[in-house]
């Protein structure tokens, strides 16, 4: 039996609501399944980082034997609180400090440590491309969590789109991408020889606990030429502890929380996919953008910041920074 033409249409129309239907309910559950999971991060944990290297990809490169094991003769914990910036943005932000064998907190340990700006269907992303250079992506497939890491004065380190899974016990989020030499590398290994990671990330939430799963390349990345150094494994472990485990993170964040919002408003003002960023290195001898928004913060921390002309105050003092390293 022949269709007519309205028959068809009709069919077809109905064919198309159904799929709009189906895709409108999976983009809902994923948006869900990534709060869910990102807002069970918060709250005081014992976190172990362990890397290691287990591949040297270069000719006449012999494989780095040593292991990144934070505890090895101290116990990190972290406080982490997640900040509800709009119904598909979430901000996650890391404080840690340290405790010595016998029980004690470490002096001045604590520090502001990494934030993750997550966002659903996020309309633009800033791709690490080269090192001090980030490019702007517009757009992001449909269904996804971008996972904007940031450094410690909250400027860009790498950014990845990728969804919440919707279909496991144990929600995951993987994603691959390109970023900066981490700290752990300069700082505590003092490695000078590469430059950036190609990343393999999967973060798996278990509820009481969460884990960052990590497969990464090291790579030189000199000249505009690209060579790859080594392979190297290693996770970022969040074990669940009582929220009064962190009470040193919670008296550090207090008298900060205001300026640390007002810093990361100040660089939504300035990352707004208009264009790449592009950092200029801090010459010799001039301290880094991150010890001048320091001491910014340790002023700021004795103001009122609630107060506008206050707060337009330090914005301004926050973004004359930012633009004094920004090369474009």
């Amino acid at each position: 039996m022949r269709l007519s033409a309205l028959s068809a249409a009709l069919i077809l129309l109905g064919c198309a609501t159904v799929l709009s239907t189906a895709q409108a309910a999976n983009q809902t559950s994923s948006l869900q399944a990534g709060v869910d999971a990102i807002q069970s991060m918060g709250g005081c944990y014992v976190v172990d980082y362990s890397y290691a290297e287990t591949e040297s990809l270069k000719s006449g490169y012999t494989r780095d034997g040593r292991v990144y094991d934070v505890n090895a003769d101290k116990t990190i914990k972290e406080w982490i609180y997640v900040d509800q910036i709009s119904p598909t943005r979430l901000r996650v932000q890391h404080v840690m400090f340290g405790v010595d064998l016998a029980g004690n907190v470490m002096e001045g340990s604590q520090l502001k440590h990494t934030g993750e700006d997550w966002e659903f269907q996020a309309p633009f992303l800033y791709d690490f491309t080269q090192p001090n250079t980030w490019d702007v992506r517009q757009g992001t497939p449909a269904g996804t969590w971008t996972r904007r890491v940031t450094n410690l004065d909250d400027g860009p380190r790498y950014q990845c789109a990728a969804p919440w899974s919707t279909d496991k016990v144990n929600p995951e989020w993987s994603c691959s991408g390109y970023s900066p030499i981490p700290g752990r590398e300069t700082r505590d290994m003092g490695r000078r020889d590469y430059d950036a990671l190609d990343r393999m990330t999967r973060v798996i939430s278990y509820g009481d606990s969460f884990i960052e799963r990590q497969a990464n390349t090291k790579v030189i990345h000199r000249g505009g030429v690209r060579e790859n150094l080594a392979k190297e494994v290693g996770k970022n472990w969040y074990v669940r502890l009582p929220d009064s485990d962190c009470k040193p993170a919670l008296d550090f964040i207090a008298p900060r929380r205001a300026f640390w919002d007002l810093v990361r408003e100040t660089w939504d003002e300035v990352l707004t996919g208009d264009r790449a960023f592009i950092e200029k290195p801090a010459a010799p001898g001039r301290p880094s953008r991150y010890f001048l928004i320091q001491g910014v913060e340790e002023k700021a921390i004795r103001e009122n910041l609630s107060d506008k002309a206050v707060r337009a105050g330090y914005k301004q003092q926050v973004l004359k920074l930012i633009n004094d390293f920004r090369a474009n």
